[in-house]
């Protein structure tokens, strides 16, 4: 149905001992986080979150013997920097170590060629970048990767009718044995249809809005230039982010204030350069 969804349902299908560890870090989502502390009030896994920057070395020297598995957002969604997930997955595929990405920010926003990532696990949702149905998204799940499905139902199984009184029922060899039961036709056909030439027109849209607050002597980029995806994050020096929001709304401005305290403009196709650089110059008036 969305990401959190596909995170739960790839969580739930592993087998989870006490003194397991996944490593992930401070500022991923909530969606992401919350099922993670699931795993330690259920099951006891230990969590290891690592504060920014997440480069590839630093999250393979995290890496203990019982590590089982790194989950990390492909675009974070606080500043819109684009993770080394290719990399990171490798070295947790030599280390054997699972790897579930959070692809809620990056679906839609920049390229995502799913197989080339190297994740075991990717979930993503249909109702952001992609601008499609709410209620859609997707696991994907690497092909070869054996795992039992916490969600079955009619659709997990090969042949319903099919049922061996020692064996049970044999399920999808793929992830559509994740799978359970009836799904809406509807959102499924508007999932298939979004997104199409999008991330172009996204990035140029980020890269202007960047570059001219880049140029504001009030204002803190966070950001890393040139922008990887939609997301720009900055901080107005001198004025608080509550106080930001709500001035710039009265422009008819609408950026979201982040837990860190910074604001998060979010650019799209329908964004026009005239109401990026009109948020420019609101930014600037703030001062």
């Amino acid at each position: 149905m969305n990401t959190t969804h596909g995170i739960n349902l790839g969580l739930g299908a592993l087998d989870w001992e006490a003194g397991d560890e996944v490593i992930s870090a401070t500022t991923e989502h909530p969606g992401c986080l919350a099922p993670l502390h699931g795993l330690r009030e259920r099951h006891g896994v230990r969590l290891r979150l690592l504060r920014p920057p997440l480069t590839p070395a630093r999250v393979e020297a995290a890496m203990g013997p019982r590590t089982r598995l790194v989950a990390l957002s492909h675009v974070d969604w606080t500043t819109g920097e684009a993770l080394p997930v290719e990399e990171i997955c490798a070295i947790a595929r030599r280390r054997g170590v699972l790897t579930l990405v959070d692809g809620a920010q990056s679906v839609g926003a920049v390229p995502v060629r799913l197989p080339e990532t190297g994740a075991d696990l990717y979930a993503f949702t249909g109702h952001k970048w992609l601008l499609g149905p709410e209620g859609m998204g997707g696991l994907y799940v690497r092909p070869g990767l054996d795992l039992p499905s916490p969600n079955l139902g009619y659709l997990s199984v090969e042949d319903p009718a099919a049922f061996r009184a020692e064996g049970g029922y044999r399920l999808h060899p793929g992830a559509r044995r994740f799978e359970s039961s009836t799904m809406s036709p509807a959102l499924a056909a508007g999932l298939a249809e979004a997104g199409e030439g999008l991330f172009a027109g996204i990035r140029k849209r980020a890269r202007l809005l960047a570059g001219l607050l880049a140029e504001l002597p009030n204002v803190r980029l966070l950001t890393p230039l040139p922008p990887a995806s939609g997301l720009v994050s900055f901080e107005v020096e001198g004025v608080g982010p509550d106080e930001a929001v709500l001035r710039l709304l009265e422009r008819r401005f609408v950026v979201r204030r982040l837990p860190s305290g910074a604001l998060r403009a979010s650019t799209h196709l329908f964004n026009t350069e005239e109401e990026l650089e009109g948020l420019a110059r609101a930014v600037r008036g703030l001062a």
